[in-house]
């Protein structure tokens, strides 16, 4: 089983990586996502289909902060971004700073530590297939919302019917104590209602033959690394995607008074 140091140490290994790849400024997401030219980014898809103005935002798992300060941008009240990676917060707070907005907060933190009955959104994006114990952190997720709050959630699913070598492979490379499912939403209290929308088809297709031939390719390189290793954890995805063993889904669950 995976520990708090093992899940910061991941987190911190990807902003290293990503950020000799990407913008200062960009949110470092695995994912290259097609909206038809419409949108660049989850966050702004986000943003366009739910109404944030004048809202108090928990941006729960922030990255180098993109989706909070475009929260900011389009008129939140006040938003507070916690990551459990030292490195990502560094690097939130000196995009915050660019901007001078003062209506957002920056810190280490993690699910468990969600104030009570604070926040009118609770935003979760690829970040909670990561917890390590789903139900305490799911359920201090819901009671950090107010009455007529909404959890949004955005992340992978497990649609297959059992676990496979890919599967397990794919769990030890990126520390995952469990394969997110929709199955895990199936005891919520009653005062809380669920909306799923389906977001694979903005998924660009890729060829399970070329990323069979990258993985070939991983496994012959002997040297161990992080940088192999999650590397190779996003090909692992992405081959789940394309046997469609994983769908990229947009649960919305909202408080009711």
């Amino acid at each position: 089983m995976n520990t708090p140091t093992d899940i910061t140490q991941l987190y911190n290994a990807l902003f290293q990586i990503e950020a000799k790849l990407k913008s200062a400024g960009e949110y470092p997401i695995h994912k290259r996502l097609d909206f038809g030219g419409a949108f660049t980014d989850i966050y702004e898809f986000l943003v366009s289909k739910i109404d944030i103005k004048n809202k108090h935002i928990l941006d729960a798992g922030c990255g180098v902060g993109f989706g909070s300060l475009l929260f900011a941008k389009n008129n939140a009240a006040k938003i507070t971004g916690i990551s459990v990676s030292d490195l990502e917060i560094e690097s939130a707070d000196r995009n915050k700073n660019k901007y001078h907005f003062d209506n957002v907060d920056f810190k280490v933190s993690n699910f468990e530590n969600t104030e009570s009955c604070n926040y009118d959104l609770i935003f979760c994006v690829e970040s909670l297939k990561h917890s390590l114990d789903f139900d305490k952190d799911f359920n201090a997720l819901l009671n950090g919302l107010k009455p007529n709050g909404k959890l949004v959630i955005v992340d992978d699913f497990f649609e297959g019917k059992i676990t496979t070598a890919a599967c397990e492979a794919f769990m030890d490379d990126w520390n995952l104590n469990f394969l997110f499912a929709l199955s895990h939403f199936s005891g919520m209290p009653h005062k809380f209602t669920l909306e799923i929308e389906d977001l694979t088809h903005f998924m660009p297709k890729k060829s399970l033959f070329k990323i069979n031939m990258q993985l070939l390719f991983f496994k012959l390189l002997k040297r161990k690394s992080m940088l192999k290793k999650l590397f190779k954890g996003g090909l692992l995805l992405d081959k789940l995607y394309a046997k469609k063993a994983m769908k990229y889904q947009l649960i919305i669950i909202a408080k009711q008074e």
